[in-house]
């Protein structure tokens, strides 16, 4: 089963976001890159779009 890849929110009345990246324990399928430009490399690097972004690990 794929793992979750990222965590946001926002509050309702105060517009504050937060938004975090989460890196998988398993290969994220082709198909779901393409949908949302998020992958892991060899190295373990997490990029959105091809940029790197911070991520945690569980």
């Amino acid at each position: 089963m794929p793992d979750i890849t990222q965590i946001a929110a926002v509050h309702l009345k105060t517009g504050f976001k937060f938004s975090t990246y989460v890196k998988t324990t398993v290969p994220i399928y082709s198909e779901a890159q393409k949908v949302t430009g998020i992958s892991v490399d060899d190295y373990g690097i997490m990029r959105v779009d091809g940029g790197i972004v911070d991520s945690v690990t569980i």
